[in-house]
């Protein structure tokens, strides 16, 4: 008797470098490997995958390459048509979308609802390329999210939003959370006089913030690092430096690799995280597993991931945050038990145990009688 399919759309895990998403999928799929299962993983991916990503993959699962343009014809078209020729009984969309018309098993992995707060609770500044995939997203995930069967989310603030604002049963939502990168086999106390801040000039990143508060410092002979910028942000990114009179003491760059990352964090004097929401925010914690303080903002998920082993401020208080700079930076006693706490508070997490529930889901939903719909609040 042959095992059931589920086939995964796996694009953004299989490019490198990866960002937030794709280290979701790429990290739960590398620990489901090692997990015994009564069923068949595919794994789907695009023509951005990189050769080395699929090389590694392919020692565990069958992994196929689909030619489709735009994204949206990938999703729409070529993903679910592979999946029903290699026999699929089940699909897993990760990242917030899959297929209208699958006449299978829907599971969606929705990482936040950050689009229906866009312009509400944050400035709604975007790309015109980013509205009408906007547009296309949030309409597909609202049918979407009634027809699937189970709901993966990472964070129990993420849980409540999507119950929240898309009426979603509870009972059909469960929490999977995310886990850091790379965990320091120790913590390490010898710091170089910088903080780190992840590039991005989405207003929800908040980058505008994190510069103004760093204007306010008081400590002197500190730089802030600014890492990850598209190149093409950099020079709004200038002018906003300019604009705040210190352009000798902040450096930027862009992109950078997972190595040289690991080491900025591990030498920082700190994280400043502002971010006004996030579903989860995976780099407080990958800050904290490698030994590197973090400010960050009291908004959304963030709390639930840090507890109380961060520097929480609220993301528009520059003085708050301009003062906890300071502390840190010139009080090296509060910074050592920043540094431990913040260790110990990320050991808590581990991919083994987001592909665990993954896993789990994947039984649960396999199990049923009968492919049901789930049910909504009317």
């Amino acid at each position: 008797m042959s095992r059931p399919v589920v086939g995964v759309d796996a694009r953004y895990g299989l490019t490198s470098p990866r960002r937030g998403v794709g280290e979701y999928v790429y990290r739960v799929f590398q620990a489901l490997a090692e997990i015994p299962r009564s069923y068949d993983v595919i794994l789907y991916g695009d023509a951005s995958a990189d050769p080395g990503v699929v090389s590694e993959f392919r020692a565990a699962y069958p992994v196929r390459l689909l030619s489709a343009r735009p994204f949206a014809l990938w999703e729409q078209v070529a993903w679910p048509r592979a999946a029903r020729a290699d026999g699929a009984t089940v699909i897993h969309g990760t990242a917030n979308i899959g297929p209208l018309s699958w006449p299978g098993t829907l599971v969606l992995t929705v990482h936040d609802v950050i689009e229906w707060h866009r312009g509400r609770d944050f400035p709604s500044a975007i790309a015109l390329r980013h509205h009408l995939s906007r547009f296309y997203r949030m309409n597909a995930l609202q049918r979407l999210i009634r027809t699937s069967e189970l709901v993966f989310t990472v964070s129990e603030h993420a849980r409540q939003d999507i119950v929240e604002t898309l009426g979603v049963d509870p009972y059909r939502v469960r929490v999977t959370s995310l886990a850091a990168k790379s965990q320091a086999e120790s913590p390490g106390y010898q710091k170089a006089p910088y903080f780190l801040a992840l590039g991005a000039l989405d207003p929800r990143k908040n980058l505008a913030g994190v510069l103004a508060a760093f204007a306010r410092r008081t400590v002197a002979n500190v730089e802030l690092r600014v890492v990850g910028l598209e190149p093409a942000a950099i020079p709004r990114a200038s002018q906003m430096v300019s604009a705040l009179g210190i352009e000798g003491a902040v450096k930027m760059s862009s992109m950078i690799s997972d190595r040289d990352l690991v080491g900025y964090y591990q030498k920082a004097l700190g994280l400043i995280y502002l971010s006004q929401y996030e579903g989860f925010g995976l780099p407080v914690l990958e800050a904290m597993a490698l030994g590197c303080p973090v400010i960050a903002s009291n908004r959304t998920a963030i709390p639930e991931v840090t507890g109380d082993a961060a520097i929480l401020v609220d993301p528009h208080d520059d003085v708050a945050t301009a003062l906890a700079i300071d502390r840190l930076a010139s009080d090296a006693e509060f910074r050592i038990g920043c540094i431990e706490n913040g260790w110990r508070r990320a050991r808590a997490f581990s991919w083994r145990r987001t592909a665990e529930g993954t896993h789990d889901g994947y039984a649960w939903v396999l199990a049923q009688p009968i492919r049901r719909r789930a049910r909504f609040r009317a």
